[in-house]
């Protein structure tokens, strides 16, 4: 039995540079390293070799330098190392790279692949899913914990709201998530393994293939996202309060804006997907009429959730499913596509929806462009546009083919709904075997809201010092119906479910207020809060990094903040 692991080199996130006056990003002279969800994909596979006996090999597709993490994970125990290399394989999209890497999978024919949830200089989400599609193999993304019987294998998936555990039939994709380990370090002594390395280009693979011309995706442009907040200090005490309730007494992104949905546009139609959530559905199904709207298109609706929880939803039609597998949701929404040629198709961000985008994407040879945080229609064409370097660098995508798709960052879009309901057509999904099963669902306790479903979002990090403090804290978010966030390091600690993490390796967020509470304000985590509207901060280090990206700054410890507050509200 064989795993292989499919890992990429990435500049540091933190050291990128960009050019204003050419918009153009600078990678010159930044440290290179192994992408850090795929090296926690290293790590379980050489636990799997010690546990099962499996051989093991990683493959890396880039240019020459990449042959560094190849080394690194044949110093670690890795069995074999591969290089992907070749000229034409520049300039691939997520798309062509899913194909460069299953035509390496036909070539080295594994039983599991695993990779990391995505990359963090693109944070996509795609390749792996559009691998598995590719290679016809079960697929599951974000796992936090396996097991393998026979030719069985067990996978906990971290969802927004629950854990989630999955039986897969062998082969498999599988995409870790941050917690699945700790990667082990090189051993001292270990010597260089670099002339290890094999070398595989587009002959050995047997493919004639270009990267820049085959890809569905260009992007057109970048530009660098700079904050431009400058905080206003209050003295701790009532005035603070004062101040932060007001701050959150206000709507920044407008009261919810009642629409008449007009009969079917003439002009052909414009679908959205509802999957994982009915907040975030209501989002999706919103934007989709405003672009629908301005171009005299239908809005169709197809989804897996209850008509009764999508009220008042913007939309000429909802096709309601009664299917819960993702890639079953991607076949229906495949043939739909055939059939019936939408413009284009909005997903939501979510760990379903990037996987049914992701398999459509694949099945249909489409562009698809990820977590978007803003959409537009320039002549004719969707304009996308997507983070990438942790938030920092915005690009501007578009695709070649036809539908154009895009998955959709959650909060980012203000919410209608209709003055009138939507026709609703029940169907089911036959002749539909993904080789996945589900097992159990391990839901989050319910004091701990969505982080994209509250309009206010408080967080703490490591100045709440201890777990009892942490009561309090849910306690403050609770009179302020706010959602409770934390730092990694909290949900390290295990004092905080891993669905409220905040920031690079957790989730980014874009409420109308987020209290940050003993958060140092390290960039890994501010790029979780850079969509927030307003920011207000607490730390009793007045030269923390939170103050540069925050709109008000309180110079306070962090208990006496949240007692005084919870005192402050039971007088008030």
């Amino acid at each position: 039995m064989k795993v292989l692991v499919f890992a990429k080199q990435i500049p540091e996130v933190n050291s990128i540079g960009f050019d204003p006056a050419t918009n153009r990003i600078i990678r010159e002279n930044v440290p290179l390293q192994m992408n850090p969800f795929d090296r926690k994909a290293v790590e379980e596979a050489l636990r799997i070799k010690e546990k099962y006996g499996w051989e093991t090999a990683v493959a890396t597709m880039g240019p020459p330098p990449s042959a560094e993490i190849i080394n690194l994970s044949l110093m670690m125990g890795i069995d074999r190392g591969f290089l992907l290399t070749d000229r034409s394989f520049g300039g691939s999209d997520t798309l062509v790279t899913a194909r460069i890497l299953s035509s390496f999978v036909s070539f080295y024919k594994p039983d599991l692949v695993l990779m990391g949830k995505y990359s963090l200089d693109g944070e996509t989400s795609q390749v792996p899913p559009e691998l598995a599609k590719l290679c016809n193999f079960s697929f599951k993304s974000s796992i936090s914990k396996l097991e393998i019987a026979g030719d069985i294998c067990t996978a906990d998936q971290d969802s927004e709201r629950s854990i989630v555990t999955y039986e897969l039939k062998l082969p498999a994709v599988i995409s870790v998530s941050e917690k699945i380990n700790r990667a082990r370090a090189v051993k001292q002594g270990t010597p260089d393994m670099s002339g290890k390395v094999e070398i595989v280009d587009s002959n050995k693979l047997g493919i004639r293939i270009s990267g820049i011309s085959e890809s569905p995706t260009v992007v057109a442009g970048t530009e660098r996202i700079e904050s431009k907040r400058k905080a206003v200090f209050l003295e701790p005490g009532e005035r603070a309060y004062e101040t932060a309730m007001q701050v959150i007494k206000t709507h920044y992104a407008g009261d919810i804006e009642k629409v008449s949905v007009a009969e079917d546009g003439v002009k052909g139609i414009a679908l959205g997907i509802a999957v994982s959530d009915s907040s975030v559905s209501m989002e999706i199904a919103s934007k989709n009429f405003q672009l629908a709207n301005a171009d005299g298109l239908s809005t169709v609706m197809i989804g897996n959730i209850e008509p009764a929880d999508l009220s008042r939803m913007p939309a000429n039609r909802y096709v309601f499913l009664k299917e819960s597998e993702s890639r079953c949701i991607a076949q229906f929404i495949a043939e739909y596509i055939r059939k019936n040629r939408p413009k284009f198709v909005l997903y939501p961000s979510t760990v379903d929806g990037r996987e049914i985008a992701a398999f459509v994407a694949a099945e249909l040879g489409l562009g698809l462009t990820a977590d978007c945080v803003d959409l537009r229609i320039e002549n004719g064409k969707l304009i996308q546009y997507k983070p990438a370097f942790g938030g920092g660098i915005i690009a501007r995508i578009y695709s070649k083919t036809d539908p154009q798709m895009a998955t959709v960052r959650p909060g980012m879009f203000r919410r209608l709904e209709s003055v009138s309901g939507f026709a609703v057509e029940e169907t089911d999904v036959v002749s539909c075997n993904s080789n996945v099963k589900r097992i159990s669902v391990l839901d989050v306790p319910p004091q701990f809201k969505p982080l994209n479903q509250s309009r206010v979002v408080v967080a703490v990090g490591k100045g709440i010092r201890k777990p009892d403090n942490i009561k309090e804290a849910i306690q403050l978010a609770d009179r302020l119906d706010a959602s409770m966030g934390a730092t990694r390091p909290i949900v390290d600690f295990g004092w905080i479910p891993r669905q409220q993490q905040i920031g690079l390796t957790g989730m980014s967020i874009s409420p109308d207020v987020y209290i940050a509470i003993g958060i140092s304000g390290h960039d890994n985590h501010v790029v979780g809060t850079r969509y927030a509207k307003k920011i207000i901060a607490v730390n009793n280090d007045p030269n923390a990094p939170i103050f540069q990206y925050a709109d008000y700054g309180i110079i306070s410890d962090s208990m006496e903040f949240i007692k005084g507050f919870l005192g402050y509200l039971q007088t008030h």
